[in-house]
C-alpha cells in the first residue's frame, strides 16, 4: 500500500511539474513577442526583398535567385530536384527536426511518438530546400521585408552555417519529398530541441539580417505578427 502511495505521489509531482513548466513555456512565448530587438532597423527603399512563409505552424525563409544564383546552386544543384524543369526564381530554406521533416510529410502523418520526441528531446536537424519557379504572393501566411546587400549576405551566412557538408558539399537527404512542391531534405548542424524549434531558427535568421523583430518565439505566428 505503501509502494502504490509513493507512485501515485511521485507521479502527480511529475504531472504538476511538466505542466508548471508548460505554463511557464507558454507565457514566455507570449511575453517574448511582444520585446524587440534591431527595433533601428528602417527598411530601404530599395533592395533584395524576402519572404517569410507559414503553414500555419512551421517558417521558411524565402529568397530570390537572381540574387543569390552563385551561393545557392553550388550547394543545391537544381538538378537534384525530382521534376523541376523551369528555372528556379526563387529558394526557401527551413531547418528542423530531421525525424518530424521525414516521418511527417503531411500533417495526417504526426503521430503522438513524432510529436513529444520533438518537442523533449534534442534531436538530429535537417534542412528543407524548395526551389520555386513563381514569387510568392502576400497573405495572412506570407509576409515580406526589405533588406540592403550587407543584410542579405549576413542572412546567406546564417543559413550556410547550418548546412552539414562533405567534402565541401551538402548532404543529400535522398527521400520524403513533399508533394506538389521542388524539394529536398539535406543534412543540417545544431541540435533542435524545445528551446529552439524551427521557428526560433527563423527568428534567429531575421535578427541577423538586421531585421526588427521578436527576441525569441517559438511559434511562427509571433514572427509574422512583425510584418
Amino acid at each position: 500500500m505503501k509502494t502504490v502511495k509513493k507512485i501515485l505521489k511521485y507521479t502527480l509531482r511529475t504531472l504538476l511539474g511538466f505542466t508548471v513548466f508548460i505554463g511557464v513555456y507558454l507565457l514566455s512565448a507570449y511575453c517574448c513577442q511582444f520585446i524587440t530587438t534591431n527595433d533601428d532597423y528602417k527598411e530601404p527603399l530599395a533592395g533584395t526583398e524576402v519572404f517569410l512563409i507559414s503553414n500555419g505552424v512551421h517558417t521558411d525563409i524565402c529568397l530570390p535567385i537572381e540574387e543569390s544564383d552563385t551561393v545557392w546552386k553550388s550547394y543545391f544543384k537544381p538538378s537534384q530536384f525530382k521534376g523541376l524543369k523551369e528555372q528556379p526564381k526563387y529558394i526557401s530554406f527551413g531547418w528542423g527536426d530531421k525525424g518530424f521533416y521525414l516521418d511527417t510529410p503531411t500533417w495526417a502523418d504526426l503521430t503522438a511518438k513524432t510529436a513529444i520526441k520533438a518537442a523533449l528531446l534534442p534531436s538530429s536537424t535537417a534542412i528543407h530546400v524548395t526551389y520555386k519557379t513563381k514569387q510568392p504572393f502576400l497573405s495572412a501566411n506570407i509576409k515580406s521585408f526589405i533588406i540592403n546587400q550587407a543584410s542579405l549576405k549576413r542572412l546567406q551566412k546564417y543559413i550556410i552555417s547550418h548546412i552539414k557538408l562533405k567534402n565541401k558539399k551538402s548532404i543529400l537527404i535522398d527521400c520524403c519529398r513533399y508533394p506538389g512542391v521542388f524539394d529536398n531534405f539535406y543534412e543540417a548542424k545544431g541540435n533542435y530541441h524545445i528551446f529552439k524549434t524551427c521557428n526560433v531558427w527563423t527568428n534567429n535568421a531575421i535578427k541577423k539580417a538586421g531585421v526588427k523583430t521578436s527576441v525569441w518565439t517559438p511559434f511562427s505566428s509571433a514572427i509574422l505578427k512583425q510584418f
